[in-house]
């Protein structure tokens, strides 16, 4: 007799066992080796994938404009234009793009590596900036700064699991996979190639006073192709500068 009552025996799997104790391992239950999936790991795979889209366009940072400067478009004008970057490949393509989405808008633009003396790299102090503006005939200078964002994209990707369990890992300096508290990443092997974003900082000076007349920000997401995404930043600026009616 047990503290709950009298103790009856049960029959399991043709093998009779006593009432209240639970059955062996090894006596037809087949033990629980692993957790199951579930959706633990689901609000951490849908911020990744907001992350991702979140950075997947080109879009303007941030901007600003002089509420005192009363010029009005460009239009019709001429615009000096000014582009740093990592190389000089870089630079004239930057400067090249300026020209061409200025003259959709009917401002003519001047790259500034055809201007005799301008320092080279396009890094010039205001008055280098002044003299050449003059030299131009240019009413505006138009500057962009260029300069690889900090992530960098894996290509092909990583590809990324979801489930509950510890942590694990294993690779070599080619690729591999780790995991942990259920959230999975699996890196490429061989093949993978490495890209970065691009961002451009903007500004629009008034040639004459040299007053700072707009200033802005954009970032274009990892590619291989660095034409492109400089083709794309200068879209989104020269939008962002047409909305605040100066081109």
């Amino acid at each position: 007799m047990g503290p709950f009552g009298r103790v009856r025996n049960r029959r399991v799997f043709g093998k009779v066992e006593p009432r209240g104790v639970a059955p062996r391992a090894g006596a037809g239950v087949k033990p629980m080796t692993h957790m199951p999936r579930i959706r633990a790991g689901l609000p951490a795979a849908l911020a990744l994938a907001a992350l991702v889209a979140g950075c997947a366009t080109t879009r303007m940072e941030s901007e600003w404009r002089d509420p005192t400067f009363a010029g009005g478009s460009l239009s019709g004008k001429r615009v000096l234009v000014v582009c740093q970057a990592r190389d000089e490949t870089v630079r004239r393509v930057c400067e090249d793009q300026w020209v061409f989405r200025l003259g959709g808008r009917g401002i003519a633009g001047t790259q500034s590596y055809t201007v005799p003396g301008f320092p080279p790299g396009g890094v010039a102090n205001p008055d280098q900036l002044k003299a050449a503006a003059q030299a131009a005939g240019a009413t505006a200078v138009l500057s962009t700064q260029l300069a690889a964002s900090p992530f960098t994209v894996v290509n092909p990707p990583a590809q990324v699991g979801i489930g509950v369990g510890g942590g694990s890992g294993s690779g070599t300096y080619r690729g591999g996979s780790f995991g942990w508290g259920g959230f999975g990443v699996t890196l490429p092997v061989g093949g993978a190639t490495a890209s970065q974003g691009l961002s451009a900082s903007t500004t629009l000076v008034d040639a004459a006073s040299g007053m700072l007349v707009w200033s802005g920000s954009a970032s274009t997401p990892a590619t291989g192709d660095v034409t492109a995404q400089v083709a794309a930043l200068t879209q989104v600026t020269g939008e962002a500068l047409a909305k605040a009616g100066l081109i």
